[in-house]
C-alpha cells in the first residue's frame, strides 16, 4: 500500500477513537476508582499474541472472554497499547494484561452503554454510485 492507499483508512481511525474512549474511562478509574454504580464488562479475544492471561484462562476461553470490572479489581493501569488490572478468578488473584487491539466490545451497564469494537467486518468502504447526468434534449 502507498500513502494515497491509507491516507483515510477510516476503519482504523473509527477503531482509534472507540479506544479512546475506553482507555479515557479506564484512566478515570484508575485514577479514582469506580462510583455512582459504574462498572464495565469488556470482552476481548484471547487469541491475541500480545494479550497476558493465565493458561487456564486460555483454556476456558478459547476464542473470547468477558471481564467485569467493578468490585473486585486491583492495580488498574492504563498504558498507550494495553490495560492490566488484576482480577479473582476461582478464588485466587491473577494479572492480566490486555491489549486494547483485542478488545470487541465495552459497556458500562450502568448508564446503558455499548461500544462494539469489532467494527473490522463491518465498516465497508465501497465507492458510491454516481448517477449520471440526463442530458436534456434539445428541440
Amino acid at each position: 500500500m502507498n500513502k494515497k492507499d491509507i491516507f483515510l483508512d477510516y476503519k482504523s481511525l473509527i477503531k482509534s477513537s472507540l479506544i479512546d474512549v475506553v482507555k479515557h474511562a479506564l484512566k478515570k478509574t484508575s485514577e479514582y476508582g469506580i462510583s455512582n454504580g459504574h462498572h464495565f464488562y469488556i470482552t476481548f479475544d484471547t487469541t491475541n499474541s500480545k494479550n497476558q492471561i493465565p493458561e487456564y484462562l486460555k483454556k476456558d476461553y478459547p476464542k473470547t472472554m468477558m471481564i467485569v470490572i467493578e468490585n473486585e479489581f486491583w492495580n488498574l493501569k492504563v498504558e498507550q497499547e494495553y490495560f492490566s488490572v488484576d482480577l479473582k478468578f476461582k478464588g485466587k488473584i491473577d494479572h492480566l494484561k490486555i491489549n486494547f487491539s483485542s478488545l470487541k466490545t465495552f459497556v458500562d451497564p450502568s448508564v446503558s452503554f455499548t461500544l462494539n469494537l469489532d467494527i473490522e467486518d463491518k465498516i465497508i468502504s465501497k465507492k458510491p454510485k454516481l448517477k449520471q447526468k440526463q442530458k436534456k434534449k434539445s428541440s
